[in-house]
């Protein structure tokens, strides 16, 4: 019986040992975590492994910066437990949209403050006031404004040529302008369609340009210049009517030069009224002498007119060569007699012509090709 007790016992003291032993072991590994606790190493943070299983779950964007945990430094105090996060639903993270611009930072700079508008004053006209009528130095009327420089202290005679009738044909026109030197003066047609581009072409051509003005011939109605003649069987009031119309086709003539006028030119009642309102408007009047009884030069000297005589047609009554050639000498004598003298002509192929190769002989004569402005101080007697 005791040999069984003791075998009994010798069983049960194998089987307590190895508990004992386990016991041992857990009690020095829990002594182990409380040390290393006191001595500040923590264990892993839940949120690293929350965040840690989120991130992988559903990887973050580029233009996102992922942020690692970094565990502190012996010696530092431990972070504090985080309570883990829910998890991040799908549409947290995607990326967040942009921003907008800064209103202040891209808004154009500020217009500036315009000055206020000067007034002009009298000695500074506006540039608004100035028109057509109105050049640009009051003081100076359009007769001076548009004239062509001349050298008035040159001694030597003058000759003027006026080539009259020009715009109607464009053939001609271009002829004219193009074939004859600036000295020449040139004449149009109140008529004329583009009557601004061919005064304006042929001030770019350096030429001086005047208006014809019909007025009534001995001949009328069986010639008539056309619809806005100046007539003898009208009212004043209504041939001023027309010479306003003749004047607002353009602008840049130094004046007007009658055209088939005899009739009219003679009758001093009709002719004051319209030669008082060229001289208003700062113009100068070409009498082109349709007649010898013409009463110009009488009105124009009593109203202080700026005028010019006509000496010679160049290209009437006879169209030839000789003819004309013969009436351009006939210019050279009065000038080199009188001082001065002034020829017109029309646009013919031949009187353009001749002109064009008598005018550069004209210097070595001892003779100045002037414009029609630069013989109005003495006008030519014929």
């Amino acid at each position: 019986m005791a040999s069984g007790r003791d075998s009994s016992e010798s069983r049960g003291t194998g089987a307590t040992l190895p508990f004992a032993l386990l016991l041992v072991f857990v009690t020095m590994l829990g002594g182990g975590v409380i040390w290393l606790s006191l001595e500040g190493a923590p264990p892993r943070a839940p949120v690293a492994a929350s965040l840690t299983v989120e991130l992988d779950a559903a990887p973050a964007p580029d233009s996102l910066p992922i942020e690692t945990a970094t565990a502190p430094a012996p010696g530092e105090p431990a972070a504090s437990p985080v309570e883990p996060s829910p998890p991040t639903p799908p549409e947290a993270l995607a990326p967040p949209p942009a921003a907008p611009p800064d209103r202040a930072a891209v808004a154009p700079p500020p217009a500036p403050i315009p000055e206020p508008p000067r007034e002009a004053s009298p000695a500074e006209p506006s540039v608004a006031a100035l028109t057509p009528e109105t050049p640009a130095v009051a003081a100076s009327p359009s007769w001076q404004t548009f004239a062509r420089p001349f050298d008035r202290a040159d001694q030597r005679p003058r000759i003027a040529i006026v080539i009259v009738g020009l715009g109607t044909s464009s053939a001609a026109t271009e002829a004219t302008i193009l074939g004859l030197p600036g000295s020449v003066t040139l004449s149009f047609w109140p008529y004329a369609d583009r009557l601004d581009h061919w005064i304006r072409l042929a001030r770019a051509a350096g030429h001086e340009v005047l208006l014809n003005l019909p007025m009534e011939p001995e001949n009328y109605p069986e010639f008539d210049p056309g619809p806005k003649t100046l007539l003898t069987t009208l009212p004043p009031e209504q041939n001023l009517e027309r010479l306003d119309w003749a004047l607002s086709r353009a602008t840049g003539y130094v004046g007007v030069a009658d055209y088939l006028g005899a009739r009219f030119t003679a009758s001093r009642r009709d002719l004051r009224p319209v030669l008082e309102a060229i001289h208003r408007r700062g113009l100068m009047f070409v009498d082109s002498r349709p007649t010898a009884h013409s009463a110009a030069p009488e009105i124009a000297q009593a109203i202080g007119l700026p005028w010019v005589a006509n000496t010679r047609f160049i290209d009437e009554p006879q169209v030839s060569r000789d003819a004309i050639d013969s009436r351009l000498k006939e210019l050279e004598s009065i000038a080199r007699l009188q001082g001065r003298a002034l020829g017109i002509g029309s646009p013919y192929p031949v009187t353009l012509e001749r002109i064009a190769a008598w005018i550069p002989g004209l210097a070595q004569k001892g003779f100045a090709v002037a414009p029609v402005t630069a013989l109005v101080a003495d006008p030519p007697a014929r």
